[in-house]
């Protein structure tokens, strides 16, 4: 009963993601995304203007994710108080606590964006739902360059990414996803545990977020 009722969610959701990949490209030149994102090292925005190429078929993973692994599902949002509201009173759950997350730090070797460090400053709400996942809000909070910024110049506010506990899969799921020519977008390791962002929106529809424990 719980695997169909997870499965009937990620069918929601992925559809919901479908809405975001196929809206209207914006006509804004690269040079112009470039600027707006204040991007000035060269490596940087040759990564951020990667293109990847895909295969016919690639076949099935050695070390795929699994429905099973499914923790999250992260959605930014303009309004964090509106939205954790809105969601509180359709979902008939209590209004989620926000919390604010502010990194001071550009030195930091743990904290990645492009293979380079960066500073970001967001407020996050989550929502656990019976069937084991979260629904985790997020409001960026500042224009630096960062995942989050980047995702609102392209799309607009929406599901960013969805997220996967792997155990100690972790490194040989990462090292796979790059392998078949998606790019590392985010990398945050930290004492207790990590969290990295996959660019998958051309193919998958969605970022994946792959971590070893929720």
């Amino acid at each position: 009963m719980k695997k169909n009722v997870l499965l009937s969610s990620m069918t929601a959701i992925l559809m919901m993601t479908s809405c975001t990949s196929n809206a209207p490209q914006s006509k804004e030149t690269a040079e112009t995304v470039k600027d707006s994102l204040q991007i000035t090292n060269p490596d940087l925005w040759e990564a951020q203007n990667h293109k990847l190429e895909l295969k016919a078929d690639r076949g099935v993973m050695v070390n795929p994710l699994e429905l099973k692994n499914f923790i999250q599902i992260a959605i930014i949002v303009e309004d964090i108080e509106v939205a954790a509201r809105e969601w509180a009173q359709i979902l008939n759950v209590p209004v989620p606590e926000i919390r604010v997350h502010q990194t001071v730090d550009t030195t930091d070797p743990s904290l990645m964006y492009y293979g380079k460090n960066y500073k970001y400053g967001l407020k996050l709400a989550s929502i656990m739902a019976p069937q084991g996942f979260i629904i985790e809000l997020h409001q960026i909070l500042d224009d630096n360059p960062s995942t989050y910024n980047e995702f609102i110049k392209e799309h607009g506010y929406g599901v960013h990414h969805l997220g996967f506990a792997v155990g100690d899969r972790r490194d040989a799921v990462v090292n796979e996803l790059i392998d078949r020519g998606y790019q590392k977008r985010v990398e945050h390791i930290y004492p207790t545990g990590s969290w990295t962002i996959i660019d998958s929106e051309q193919s998958l529809g969605v970022n994946l977020n792959i971590k070893p424990a929720m």
